[in-house]
């Protein structure tokens, strides 16, 4: 049996598919059109200008991964970030430069929601149901949206169903962490449909013993994931497909910094259902219309844990009605292809908001050395007006063994409503959040009430948020070398406009910090990612990727140039110079991960050994000159390894598993949701029609 294995590098292959059955497991291969060919999603990602990556169903399992945040963490050029704001409780991720809120996630091409203040938290995506995840890096807007600015992550769940087969599997460790699916499928007379249930549960941990005396800074929560697809063929030309996923969280942090205990509860409530019709006419135009709805809904409470007395209560809903209309077709003997769609969403929060958008993409393959794309996009909204985003790109092969790839695209995201006029303080921690367009009415409200001590003269700049806008820059180079070994290379160029930025303009009556909403004129990251990936032996892969970024804004950099800035040093304050300014917080000028991966197939044996090291990135501006200079607060550069192995018994039937996170245990009390060394062990038990022949 052929086995396919597509490695997680920056750009997947696009050779021919091999046709030697002894291929080796782990070898990238073609990303061929019906290997790929989603059934609800006419988006095709092998025809996206984008460098774009690829990780399978097999691959995960061999990481030993449980969340999608980890197995994302160990791709080059992806940083997890925290959101402090959020109590750990999120963790959001990072590409070329651009922070989470940019990123969008998808589940079979449709957009899930629920951000804490703009991040997605990928810690509780369970990987359990995953067939394969895709991701695009750069602007995206041209296909995707007006939230793809700075690249798009679509999870794929599993698409086809082939024979009757249930799998239970079953992980614990350390922290008390317990991870438990079960899953079954089964095809019938004209479909198929599949179910699968997940329950995870982890103690929590503190890396913050010096300072926390009770509690954990990552809370220990249990989860409900749900999820089930159903497939109906209505004709030789229809299909009917319908999908739906639930998932529940709870987490209680209990903390005592030495002062007054609190408890913060939070309950998450995550649905999504979406309805598919795809239809084959005879003129070879693909149809597809879909329905999506998708309801997050989030309480949070803090209390005084000795009185019980309610400090705070927060109640955040958002729901998305979205209706969507793709097409598809392929002209002049495949040479040139069409992608199109437009549709509309209405979005239900603590207002009402209307989407409307249709897109258009032409492919042109004139001949295997060279292939040509072009895209437009128009988003418009009933509050903001609208914004057209175009996308271009060229792949040129000069010989069998090089590729060229070079891709140009354009984004666009309008402001939130809570950063233009939400007002929240937090009470565990102090500090007050208004929202740009209404600051200077709220801000006299809070001074009239006694509640502020000193606006900073920074106040005077905010205004009316205007929409940020970006342009991203991709050139990328491919060498294959002897079917062992491939060599990527992809440098890129990111522009932000009006990146909405969160900034302290004053301090509150007790000391705590006042915030709001700026619009920073030009920022920009820029940077290389390599990739290599080598098979010595037969089933033996060894890939490595390293990623260099600079993300800074220009308009600091002109301060400085003009003398119009300081910087407080160990010896005193002095003018600052462009060597002081590091950049934009939360981005590491270096990153570095190495795996291998090793098959031993007459024992059965899978075995993974990975290695990530991120350089030291900026945490916080203590001085309060609006960036990052050397003298501020750094999380040093660390490195983290990790192992996984296992062992298949009784024809696959059953998978004995051990892996083995972050084995050095290295923590950092600036890293609150890094944990120590986890150590896990478990099994996979897999029934299936032809497992007893």
């Amino acid at each position: 049996m052929k086995r396919i294995l597509i490695l997680l590098f920056p750009v997947v292959a696009a050779q021919a598919q091999a046709q030697d059955t002894n291929i080796r497991s782990l070898q990238t291969v073609t990303i061929t059109h019906q290997l790929y060919k989603k059934q609800d999603d006419i988006i095709d990602i092998k025809k996206v200008a984008n460098p774009i990556t690829i990780i399978d169903k097999k691959m995960i399992r061999m990481m030993g991964s449980r969340r999608l945040d980890e197995v994302l963490r160990e791709q080059t050029g992806m940083a997890m970030v925290n959101d402090l704001g959020a109590g750990n409780r999120s963790l959001g991720i990072q590409m070329q430069g651009f922070s989470s809120e940019y990123i969008l996630i998808l589940i079979n091409g449709q957009p899930m929601t629920g951000r804490f203040n703009g991040n997605f938290d990928i810690s509780r995506i369970s990987v359990s149901d995953i067939e394969r995840i895709e991701v695009i890096k750069g602007a995206a807007s041209s296909l995707y949206g007006s939230e793809a600015m700075g690249g798009v992550i679509n999870i794929i769940t599993k698409q086809t169903v082939t024979d009757p087969q249930a799998t239970a599997s079953l992980q614990y460790g350390t922290y008390n962490t317990l991870d438990a699916t079960l899953q079954g499928e089964t095809p019938f007379n004209r479909g198929s449909v599949n179910i699968s249930g997940s329950y995870y549960k982890t103690d929590g941990f503190n890396v913050n013993t010096q300072y926390l005396k009770e509690g954990t800074t990552s809370p220990p929560y249990h989860s409900i994931n749900l999820q089930g697809r159903a497939h109906y063929k209505l004709s030789d030309k229809s299909s009917l497909y319908l999908s739906s996923r639930l998932a529940d969280r709870h987490s209680v942090m209990d903390r005592s910094y030495g002062a007054q205990p609190f408890s913060d509860q939070l309950d998450e409530k995550d649905f999504n259902t979406a309805l598919s019709l795809n239809t084959n006419l005879a003129n070879g135009w693909r149809l597809l219309g879909r329905y999506y709805i998708t309801h997050y809904k989030t309480e949070q409470a803090v209390n005084i844990v000795e009185t019980g007395k309610e400090l705070q209560r927060n109640v955040f809903s958002q729901v998305i009605n979205r209706l969507e209309l793709q097409a598809g077709k392929d002209f002049l003997s495949d040479k040139l292809s069409f992608t199109g769609g437009l549709g509309g969403d209405h979005q239900q929060m603590i207002y009402n908001m209307y989407n409307y958008f249709g897109y258009a993409q032409l492919n042109y393959t004139p001949s295997t050395r060279y292939s040509f794309i072009a895209g437009l996009r128009y988003d418009g909204n009933n509050v903001y007006g609208g914004k057209l985003n175009p996308s271009l790109g060229a792949t040129w092969s000069p010989a069998a063994w090089v590729k060229i790839k070079t891709s140009l695209g354009k984004g666009f995201k309008s402001p939130t409503y809570a950063q233009m006029y939400q007002v929240f303080t937090n009470i565990t921690q102090g500090y007050t959040v208004i929202g740009a367009n209404n600051f200077e009415e709220k801000i006299v409200e809070l001074q009239k009430a006694g509640l502020v001590q000193q606006v900073w003269a920074n106040a005077a700049g905010i205004r009316d948020l205007q929409p940020e806008t970006s342009t991203s820059f991709n050139f990328g180079v491919k060498f294959s070398f002897a079917r062992t070994a491939e060599l990527d290379i992809n440098g890129f160029y990111n522009k932000i406009n009006n990146l909405i930025n969160t900034e302290q303009v004053g301090i509150s009556r007790n000391g705590q910090q006042i915030f709001s909403y700026f619009n920073l004129r030009d920022i920009y990251t820029t940077g290389v990612e390599a990739g290599l990936k080598y098979s010595p032996l037969k089933r033996l892969t060894i890939a490595i990727g390293y990623q260099y970024l600079i993300a800074k804004n220009s308009t600091i950099i002109d301060s400085i140039k003009g003398r119009h800035s300081t910087v407080r040093t160990p010896e005193g304050i002095r003018t600052a110079s462009t060597s002081d300014y590091f950049g934009l917080p939360n981005r590491s000028k270096h990153m570095l991960n190495a795996q291998i991966y090793y098959e031993f197939k007459p024992w059965g044996i899978t075995a993974s050994l990975r290695v990530g090291y991120r350089g030291k990135y900026g945490f916080l501006d203590i001085d309060n000159n609006g960036y990052i200079d050397k003298y501020d607060v750094f999380v040093n550069g660390y490195t983290l390894l990790h192992a996984a192995i296992q062992k298949s018994l009784f024809r696959e039937m059953l998978t004995l598993r051990l892996s083995v996170d972050n084995i050095t245990n290295h923590t950092d009390y600036l890293m609150p949701s890094q944990p120590g060394r986890i150590l896990m062990g478990g099994f996979i038990f897999n029934l299936r029609k032809n497992s007893v022949n």
